[in-house]
């Protein structure tokens, strides 16, 4: 049977719940050593990619998974390989990589979609109108009749940032539909990017134990449901992904069971301790912030920004790296900095001068993108004269290609 014979099979319906009973019996492929790093400013989650998210539309994608190489396959997994309808016609060509995923409507939401992750595909055959791909990646079973599209990768480090104070709202439902939410968990919210909601954001549950109590008022009548009640705050979550009306977000910690409904509003302890560093006066801190601000500033210049041989070009790892240095400087607007450019012992002085020259400028200009004004930021090259490290080999020189951030204490 060939695959136009195979794509005539009806195989819509039954992928579609099969679909579901893997979410259940599997579950979410839990994320490995995520890691919640207020020092240095990220949130790291290696499993962003397989994060779903609510969406009133329905995307359908560029095409479907028509069969499976092992045909009796019921849940398709890493290394197996599949087949599917898309092909030159959509663009599509050897190497590329595609995501797949599927759609669950749930009773308890009005028009909103689950959009389930399931695998990351890369193609390794490709025709006119079908193409061969293996799965890269697996986050939950893939089924025949899985959706697919494009693959757009995500930063799995995150930089924290503060929440709106306006913002509150809830857990509309967890990707698992869990009725006891804890730790690692990831949920849905009824609040998007329209209301100021990002990645990288830190929330609180929080419950209010008064909040069905009335209060007489004059007269002897029973008054409204008070306003101004006790609360207490029950876990955190951090922001993974933001749509315009809904966001996904990963619960970092729980103090109890949560669930469907449970509230949510800026101030975990992280966004105060940062608040407060912000708002104290240059050079003041207390006595119990002092040893907590030396450790975030030795981590802020510790961490060098390294390049490729030859190169100014900012890598991944880099760019996350900026973006962790923003964030404190953001939360210490008096501190200013001075970036300096650094060489490996390979070319002529004045080459490599101009080289770390680039790769400081290249640094500098990288954080007044993420906010930080020039005006605190200078820069020097020093090009192959102040080592970090003085051996004669790859090892050494891969550490001396760098942009050093020195907090300027003039």
């Amino acid at each position: 049977m060939d695959m136009r014979d195979r794509r005539s099979l009806r195989w819509g319906w039954m992928a579609g719940f099969l679909g579901i009973v893997s979410l259940w019996v599997l579950g979410v492929q839990p994320a490995q050593a995520w890691q919640f790093l207020p020092k240095e400013g990220v949130f790291v989650y290696p499993g962003i990619d397989g994060v779903g998210y609510l969406t009133t539309e329905s995307p359908q994608g560029i095409g479907r998974v028509v069969t499976v190489k092992a045909e009796k396959a019921v849940n398709i997994g890493e290394g197996d390989v599949v087949y599917l309808d898309v092909g030159t016609r959509q663009g599509i060509k050897v190497g590329d990589r595609l995501a797949a995923f599927s759609l669950y409507k749930p009773r308890e939401l009005r028009n909103v979609r689950v959009v389930i992750m399931e695998a990351r595909l890369q193609v390794t055959q490709v025709k006119e109108e079908e193409s061969e791909a293996i799965v890269e990646d697996s986050y939950v079973a893939t089924h025949m009749g899985s959706r697919v599209d494009r693959y757009v990768p995500r930063d799995r480090t995150i930089p924290l940032k503060l929440a709106p104070p306006s913002v509150t709202g809830q857990i509309v439902w967890s990707y698992e539909n869990l009725v006891s939410i804890g730790d690692g968990d990831v949920v849905f919210l009824d609040r998007g990017s329209a209301d100021g909601v990002e990645p990288g954001q830190c929330y609180q549950f929080y419950r209010v134990p008064m909040e069905e109590v009335e209060i007489a008022a004059p007269g002897g009548k029973k008054g409204g449901p008070r306003k101004d009640h006790i609360s207490t705050g029950v876990g955190e979550m951090v922001i993974l992904r933001a749509e315009q009306n809904t966001a996904s977000a990963l619960v970092r910690k729980s103090l109890l069971p949560l669930g469907v409904g449970e509230r949510f509003r800026a101030g975990c302890a992280w966004e105060e301790a940062a608040k407060k560093a912000a708002a104290a006066p240059p050079g003041t801190l207390s006595p119990a912030g002092d040893d907590t601000m030396r450790k975030a500033r030795d981590a802020f210049e510790n961490r060098d920004v390294l390049y490729a041989y030859d190169s100014y070009v900012l890598s991944d790892a880099a760019k996350a790296l900026l973006q962790a240095k923003a964030v404190f400087l953001k939360g210490q607007p008096e501190i200013q900095v001075l970036i300096e450019g650094h060489c490996d012992e390979r070319g002529t002085r004045e080459y490599n001068l101009g080289l770390g020259d680039r790769r400081a400028h290249a640094a500098r200009q990288y954080m007044m993108g993420l906010g930080i004004s020039g005006d605190r930021m200078k820069t020097v090259s020093y090009g192959k004269e102040r080592p970090i490290d003085p051996g004669h080999n790859e090892e050494a020189w891969s550490k001396n290609r760098r942009a050093h951030f020195a907090i300027d204490t003039r």
